[in-house]
């Protein structure tokens, strides 16, 4: 892949990330950009992770090298979350208050502090730190 090739289906896949945070996006948009970035990538790094693996990889771009970090996890029906769950962990991962977090929800503080229970557990994690690294590399 050329250079301003993969410049423009980064650009592609940023937009899909983007949308994704107000709504699921959909595998059959972003498997095709994802399959011409690991077409001309390789392997930097490989660490294994809580559920599952991360990789970086490493494309040329005409504005220098490109890395890409993907994390990879098995699934496990018992870690599905909520929708409103998602939603406070996606709000979490924005960097925002529980009290941010309960307004903008229109519920009580004590009731995300519950959803954020909720959500490590589930997730098997324990510090907002460990939850970003899980849910949004």
């Amino acid at each position: 892949m050329s250079p301003p090739d993969l410049e423009q289906t980064l650009s592609e896949l940023r937009r899909l990330a983007r949308a994704a945070r107000r709504r699921p996006a959909r595998i059959s948009e972003a498997a095709p950009l994802l399959a011409r970035i690991l077409a001309s990538s390789r392997a930097v790094g490989i660490e294994q992770r809580a559920g599952g693996m991360a990789f970086r990889l490493e494309a040329r771009a005409s504005s220098g090298a490109c890395l890409l970090t993907c994390v990879i996890h098995e699934a496990d029906a018992g870690t599905q979350l909520t929708a409103s769950e998602r939603e406070v962990a996606e709000q979490l991962c924005d960097g925002r208050t529980l009290a941010q977090i309960a307004s903008l929800r229109g519920v009580s503080i004590n009731t995300v502090k519950s959803q954020v229970r909720q959500i490590f557990r589930k997730l098997d994690v324990d510090t907002r730190v460990a939850l970003v690294r899980r849910l949004c590399p």
